[in-house]
């Protein structure tokens, strides 16, 4: 019988919990903390979490970590003491196409780094070995001592702004990225004659490039004359109008060769390592990540920079 309207009571849920019987909550609990001995699911965890700190995007995060879990797929619960070259090597063979491999790369590099660099857990990285894709590096070519005077001398005289271009190249070895987003308040000019030239990225995946520069007393003199605001990019222009200033500015000082921005950085390296910076040191000054490919650029510097043979004649 169907009981009538007049008869049905409505049920209320309780606010608060009754006769003192609290409900159970679930409990959330992380991984026990990263060894040696963890499975790359467990870092996993871990990684995603400092990714996410770090203030990288939700996309990267996922980007970076669905890569990590492919290759969890491939070692399965191994120990992270105990992954191998060989691991990164069947996991790269698993992408078809290129940009596919060099992203799983990028991927475990990172990954790896923050294990061995960050967490310390790790003594070697499994993936230092490998390349994105095997491309030969340009032999550097550095200006002479003369040319160098020459182009300095020129762009000075051409204008405090084709000087700050030159310089920041040249004697601090910018990339042009970095010279595109420099700003005058990312220089402390407290003391003249060593002002400090900090190098900084927005996007959280360069932060590794950021570093402090001791600059000199000219930098501080070209920024005199330049009218630009603390917030106003010194170079408020597109990146193709680098290279076509630099191209005017050496032709103007009589210097026949080619001369691109990567010349003037690769200079730089020579230069700091003739004055005793070695291969650490030199990956520092240039804001340069420490994988293999990055080691045997500045190798290329150490070598430039070692002082001529001398060469035997018959006559000796």
């Amino acid at each position: 019988m169907v009981p009538a309207a007049a008869d049905v009571q409505p049920i209320q849920l309780a606010l608060f919990e009754q006769e003192g019987k609290p409900r159970p909550s679930p409990k959330l609990t992380a991984p026990e903390a990263l060894t040696p001995d963890s499975t790359l699911d467990q870092a996993r965890w871990w990684y995603r979490l400092e990714l996410e700190t770090r203030g990288h995007p939700p996309n990267t995060v996922s980007a970076y970590t669905n890569d990590i879990a492919v290759l969890h797929t491939q070692v399965g619960t191994k120990p992270l003491r105990s992954i191998t070259a060989k691991d990164i090597a069947a996991y790269l063979e698993g992408a078809r196409q290129r940009s596919t491999r060099k992203r799983r790369l990028t991927s475990a590099r990172e990954f790896f780094s923050y294990l061995v660099d960050t967490k310390k857990i790790l003594s070697r990285d499994p993936t230092e070995s490998f390349y994105p894709e095997r491309i030969n590096l340009k032999t550097p070519v550095p200006l002479f001592a003369t040319e160098r005077a020459q182009l300095l001398a020129g762009a000075e005289a051409d204008g405090p702004r084709s000087f700050l271009l030159v310089y920041l190249l040249l004697e601090l070895g910018f990339n042009r990225t970095e010279v595109l987003n420099l700003r005058k308040q990312h220089i402390d000019l407290s003391d003249p004659d060593a002002p400090v030239v900090y190098v900084s990225y927005d996007d959280p995946r360069w932060r590794h490039k950021e570093r402090r520069l001791l600059a000199d007393a000219r930098l501080s003199a070209t920024l005199k004359k330049l009218d630009v605001g603390d917030e106003e990019r010194t170079f408020a222009v597109l990146p193709q109008a680098i290279n076509a200033t630099l191209h005017r500015l050496v032709r103007a000082a009589g210097i026949k060769r080619s001369v691109t921005p990567q010349a003037l950085r690769d200079t730089f390296g020579v230069e700091q390592a003739k004055m005793g910076k070695d291969e650490d040191a030199l990956l520092a000054v240039l804001g340069l990540a420490t994988d293999p490919r990055n080691r045997d650029s500045v190798r290329r510097y150490i070598r430039l920079a070692d002082p001529p043979q001398e060469v035997l004649s018959g006559d000796n």
